[in-house]
């Protein structure tokens, strides 16, 4: 019923998924609307967008949806708002996140950035010995992502509380307001 007459190819979809048709503007309205009108109190939906948005900073990508879920489902948190979260890890912000967790990483493991520690990236070396050629890169990230991923969480959960609790009793007072009259 709600589906497209002609369904998009999978270039089109891809290219969605880079630049929507009507810009990121309306796409971030969109998420922002759908936030303040998820069911619950302003903590759990703030909560589950926090862990969504935290687990964005985990370098295996693919699973973010999961792991959020599961984490918004053990602390409480709001599963749909954990998805939505983890829109904060998208093509524009990966690079900056991939980043920082890299460096946090190698911080956190006591060393600095070595161009001769890592191995040529070639098909031959992947396919002989993935784990060794991709362990200088996964392993920091995978570290630094934890600290990277818990400061994203926290600063994402106390506006988003702030944000919601706001709407939800200015909702509320609108409605006293509309019984009163």
């Amino acid at each position: 019923m709600f589906k497209r007459r002609r369904p998009l190819d999978s270039l089109s979809q891809f290219r969605e998924w880079i630049w929507p048709r009507a810009g990121w503007y309306r796409a971030t309205q969109y998420i922002l609307h759908r936030l303040l009108r998820l069911k619950g109190d302003g903590h759990s939906v703030a909560l589950g967008l926090a862990i969504g948005a935290g687990v964005s900073a985990s370098p295996i990508m693919g699973t973010h949806f999961v792991t959020a879920a599961l984490l918004a489902w053990f602390f409480g948190g709001n599963i749909i708002a954990s998805a939505l979260g983890t829109w904060v890890g998208n093509p524009f912000t990966f690079p900056f996140i991939w980043l920082s967790t890299f460096k946090t990483g190698n911080f956190l493991l006591g060393r600095g950035y070595d161009d001769t520690a890592f191995p040529v990236l070639s098909l031959e070396n992947i396919l002989k010995a993935p784990l060794e050629t991709f362990s200088p890169i996964i392993v920091p990230m995978t570290i630094g992502a934890i600290p990277v991923g818990v400061l994203i969480a926290v600063l994402t959960y106390i506006p988003t509380n702030i944000l919601i609790d706001f709407y939800k009793k200015k909702k509320a007072a609108r409605a006293i307001k509309k019984k009163i009259v």
